[in-house]
């Protein structure tokens, strides 16, 4: 059994680590880094065997094997350096460090003290992306040119947390949020990206951090990826449209694991089992010229699995899907990102990154 803490007990901590820990064999949350009333009875409540505090020292003190870092994005790299520093592997939320430089300094102090470093990139794992892949996987829409990705909300009035704030410490904006999640798929699905166009926009408060963004990425192949992270889209489009040289997929419904975690939900029998209206379509180009169309049901979502693949890792070396060195170059076209921003140019990779 290894000894799990979790360091914040927000959003992040008890929607998306927590109820996955509680799942997963062989970690065990024995510690809880919180200093606001409400969380520490929240996370008490949810773990009634856990040290619930804010006094970090005490969570040093039950020697744990892991450490998840899943406070504010400002906290990620200090909390993350001292874990390593005290022996511990860590779990980073995304955005893992404010850019690529920090992200490889990282890694390679987790690599000079033998121990794990793993980016919490949980969206390989949702319903449509695993639909998406498994059906590029059939080769039934060519060679891929063109993939269009968005993860869109509408939220008019800003909610004023840190989340919001426009300093560059505090990673706030879509940029930080959205952002990571739509490269990594991006990068895994369309390979090497060698180029950068952004544009992100502040539209509800000019005290607020970016709230709109687009970027398009340049791969090797030749294919470009569109993606688009809001939260000032009213109406709502495709999460996925994915074409090739013999065809296209369209996934119009977005995952639902974080709308059942969000509402108290533990990962069990039936988890990440979509609504039948949640599907895949499929068109198909015949050697004829004839286009047919077809529709799928979405695979099933498994965010437990990211945790499964952690607790393998730490037991057995087995390595996971999700890697840091993949969430540096990730990392890279998302500084890549931020330079286009200022600028106003296509940014190139040299290298490209690559997964």
């Amino acid at each position: 059994m290894k000894r799990v803490v979790i360091f914040g007990y927000g959003l992040a901590g008890k929607v998306f680590h927590g109820p996955l820990l509680q799942v997963t064999a062989d970690l065990e949350v024995v510690g809880i880094l919180t200093s606001d009333p409400e969380r520490q009875r929240s996370a008490q409540a949810d773990f009634p065997e856990a040290l619930v505090t804010g006094n970090i020292d005490q969570l040093w003190a039950l020697t744990p094997d892991l450490a998840v870092v899943a406070g504010a994005n400002v906290t990620h790299v200090q909390l993350a350096t001292e874990s390593l520093n005290r022996g511990i592997s860590v779990v980073v939320d995304k955005p893992i460090t404010p850019d690529a430089p920090s992200a490889i300094a990282l890694a390679q102090l987790a690599a000079d003290k033998g121990l794990l470093y793993f980016p919490f990139h949980n969206r390989r794992w949702d319903s449509d992306y695993l639909t998406l892949k498994a059906a590029v996987n059939r080769g039934v829409i060519g060679t891929l040119h063109r993939f269009e990705s968005r993860m869109q909300r509408f939220r008019l009035t800003p909610k004023g947390d840190w989340r919001d704030l426009t300093s560059a410490e505090a990673m706030g904006g879509v940029l930080y949020d959205f952002a990571p999640h739509l490269v990594d798929q991006a990068l895994d699905l369309m390979g090497p990206v060698e180029s950068v166009q952004a544009f992100a926009r502040t539209l509800r408060e000019v005290s607020s951090s970016d709230d709109d963004l687009v970027m398009v990425l340049g791969h090797t192949s030749g294919g470009l990826s569109y993606l688009v992270g809001s939260l000032v889209s009213a109406i709502p489009a495709p999460r996925f449209e994915l074409f090739g040289t013999r065809g296209a997929v369209r996934v119009a419904n977005i995952d639902t694991q974080e709308d059942h975690l969000k509402v108290g939900e533990i990962p069990g029998a039936g988890w990440g089992v979509e609504p039948a209206d949640s599907v895949i379509e499929l068109w198909s180009v015949a050697d004829s010229g004839d286009i047919t169309r077809s529709v799928e049901p979405l695979l099933r979502g498994n965010w437990p699995q990211y945790y499964r693949e952690i607790s393998e890792s730490l037991h057995f070396g087995v390595p996971p899907t999700v890697t840091v060195d993949q969430a540096i170059q990730t990392m890279r076209v998302l500084d890549a990102a931020r330079e286009s921003v200022l600028t106003g140019h296509s940014v190139a990779l040299t290298p490209p990154a690559a997964h």
